[in-house]
């Protein structure tokens, strides 16, 4: 039985072995393609995404039965963390999203009786959210299986790759935030077919 049937068949896989290969490009045919870019870089660029889409799917899979979305379950969590009722503004601020968006979202969590709005005391205008007693048990549920779901994934790496993965993923993504994207793909030589 070949590895791939191996783990098809739901053997797990020892630590630091995967029937994965990198996605790579045909380096010398993409340097004359794309004079602008970088094989290297489009290479990091394939495999983060192929990463980040399985990352995103397992959680989905393995939380799925809770009826949240991965953006519900982010909002308890952060609502959980501040250890006080928040403003959808400030929940909009802290998860990177429009005010829509939570509005949304909480709407949904109200339905569920995960969380309730209330108005401010001090300000009558502003609407605050809060966990309910019932979304408690929900978020340490998830939680705890969120977390060993994400050992499980990482346990292919030792320590020390995983605090390199950090600090690398973590150097990308300050480099992404300060880029001038427009003045990036504006400067961008025509691909040479």
């Amino acid at each position: 039985m070949s590895r791939n049937a191996e783990n098809d068949a739901g053997r797990e896989l020892p630590p630091g072995e995967s029937t994965a290969s990198p996605r790579r490009v045909d380096r010398a045919r993409f340097k004359r393609e794309f004079p602008s870019g970088d094989p290297t870089a489009t290479e990091c660029a394939q495999n983060l995404i192929w990463a980040a889409e399985l990352f995103l799917d397992a959680d989905t899979r393995a939380l799925r039965r809770h009826g949240l979305s991965t953006a519900a379950r982010i909002l308890l969590a952060t609502l959980e963390g501040a250890g006080e009722p928040l403003s959808q503004t400030a929940i909009a601020e802290r998860l990177l999203v429009t005010g829509a968006s939570v509005t949304s979202l909480v709407d949904t969590l109200e339905r569920k009786k995960l969380v309730t709005r209330t108005r401010d005391r001090d300000d009558r205008r502003v609407v605050l959210v809060e966990l309910t007693d019932a979304a408690r048990p929900v978020i340490d549920e998830f939680l705890a299986e969120v977390t060993r779901l994400h050992a499980a994934e990482f346990a292919v790496l030792s320590e020390d790759e995983r605090e390199t993965l950090v600090l690398l993923l973590a150097k990308v993504a300050g480099s992404i935030q300060g880029l001038d994207v427009e003045k990036v793909v504006g400067s961008a030589k025509p691909r040479r077919r």
